[in-house]
């Protein structure tokens, strides 16, 4: 890759606080080989995004030092901006998911450092999301999946210090057993493809890659994020006990060959709940139901290794 235009946007808290250190490393290494490199510090939620889009025309490249918040922030920040003048993403993995670095070959700091100095893109399809959040309505984008019911309990359950305690490995899944103490299937609708779907369901899921939770959770088996295509599930109601017993097959993906589980691919999905439940996108909770989710393909080109 010749010299390039970087931009880069670090969250100081992520990875233990590492953030700073591993921005300077990066800006050293870069700059280095004669890219032009400047550098953001993020200071509170959502402002990965502010500095993307008000930043991002005069780079060629954005990369994101951080978890997938900070790299959903970014990518959020970059689909605001028109497509003629949109910056390549990168994503240098410092969080506890990273899952998506893990997607493409970026999981370790290293390798992300040399594909962002000598790497190639690829195109990345983008989900859309338009929900409601403190009464307005609002839209927001997610690279790897988005979901409703269960799986935003799961992430108010496991906080920072859970990450902290367990770790990549093990953090959700303590969330996932933490959740099972309060969680409350609603009554969904459910419309995709001229059909609809009206019951008590545990989780309703759209994903456009395979893996979550720090690559630990296989949600959406067989989902490529350049397909054009969403994977969605809707998971019927199950008890704790049935969810306890289905734990394997939920981190192994084998959960979709259930019949209680409806696995198909789509380009659209509407959802809405009683009563309204909360809708989780890449690791975050970002808004409620009623909630249309849809593909942009090709919306994004992303940094990897050649």
């Amino acid at each position: 890759m010749s010299a390039k235009r970087i931009l880069l946007i670090a969250n100081p808290a992520s990875g233990h606080h590492r953030g700073k250190q591993r921005l300077a490393q990066a800006e050293e290494h870069l700059a280095s080989l004669g890219h032009s490199v400047s550098a953001e510090l993020t200071e509170s939620a959502g402002h990965a995004t502010l500095l993307t889009k008000s930043n991002a025309p005069d780079f060629e490249i954005v990369a994101a030092l951080g978890g997938d918040g900070t790299v959903n922030e970014v990518a959020n920040g970059l689909m605001a901006v028109e497509p003629g003048d949109r910056p390549a993403l990168s994503t240098l993995p410092v969080g506890t998911g990273n899952d998506v670095a893990l997607t493409f070959g970026l999981a370790h700091f290293e390798t992300a450092i040399g594909a962002l100095a000598n790497g190639s893109t690829r195109a990345l399809d983008v989900i859309r999301v338009r929900m409601m959040r403190d009464g307005k309505s609002v839209t927001r984008h997610a690279l790897l999946f988005v979901a409703a019911g269960f799986a935003a309990e799961v992430i108010r359950k496991t906080g920072p210090r859970v990450k902290r305690i367990f770790g990549r490995r093990f953090s959700y899944s303590v969330g996932l057993f933490r959740a099972l103490a309060s969680f409350r299937a609603p009554e969904f609708t459910v419309k995709w493809n001229g059909q609809e779907k009206q019951e008590t369901m545990f989780q309703v899921c759209a994903g456009n890659t395979e893996f979550a939770a720090g690559g630990v959770m296989r949600i959406s088996p067989g989902a490529l994020p350049d397909d054009g295509l969403l994977n969605i599930s809707l998971v019927g109601e199950l008890s704790r006990l049935q969810i306890i017993r289905q734990f394997p097959s939920i981190l192994s993906g084998r959960y979709v060959e259930d019949e209680r589980v409806d696995y198909f691919t789509g380009k659209r999905l509407e959802i809405d709940a009683v009563p309204p439940v909360e809708i989780q996108a890449d690791g975050d909770i970002i808004g409620t139901t009623p909630a249309t989710i849809d593909l942009l393909p090709d919306a994004l080109r992303l940094v990897t290794p050649k």
